[in-house]
């Protein structure tokens, strides 16, 4: 099966912050069931800025040890998931998206579709008002745990 992963739920995981224990459970679960797991990236040029932040004022490390400590960290993001590609159209598709109030999210939405995931995970489910009927099933950490998380 192919997982579209929001960017919060990424860094929730990478970056010890207040949901990090569903987030890491949600990896692992992920990892023993073989899942492709996609990320857009823009999420992934995010992910480099917060991180860095994060290291630079939570980890101690000198300037030279907190820029190797991101390299890892970054690597194993790219060894764990992939990027998934816009176009023109696709970012057209999220633009005008009219079920959408913020781009971004719909942008997010319809680059899960393009790369042919089923299932988008993210700590923010209200930020994606999809209909029953919907292309991509829009799930929380948790709501994928307590639907998928013992097979």
């Amino acid at each position: 099966m192919n997982i579209f992963l929001d960017t919060n739920v990424i860094l929730e995981n990478f970056v010890v912050r207040e949901d990090y224990e569903t987030a890491h459970q949600l990896f692992l679960t992920l990892r023993r069931q073989n899942h492709c797991l996609f990320m857009s990236v823009g999420g992934f040029y995010t992910m480099i800025f917060l991180i860095d932040k994060y290291l630079r004022k939570e980890s101690g490390l000198t300037s030279d040890e907190r820029i190797m400590a991101l390299r890892q960290i970054m690597s194993a993001i790219l060894q764990t998931i992939q990027v998934a590609e816009h176009n023109n159209d696709s970012l057209l598709r999220g633009i005008n998206n009219v079920r959408f109030r913020d781009f971004e999210d719909s942008c997010q939405y319809e680059l899960a579709g393009k790369a042919g995931c089923e299932i988008l995970i993210t700590f923010n489910v209200s930020d994606f008002p999809i209909t029953v009927d919907a292309s991509v099933q829009v799930l929380s950490p948790q709501q994928y745990l307590d639907l998928f998380g013992t097979k």
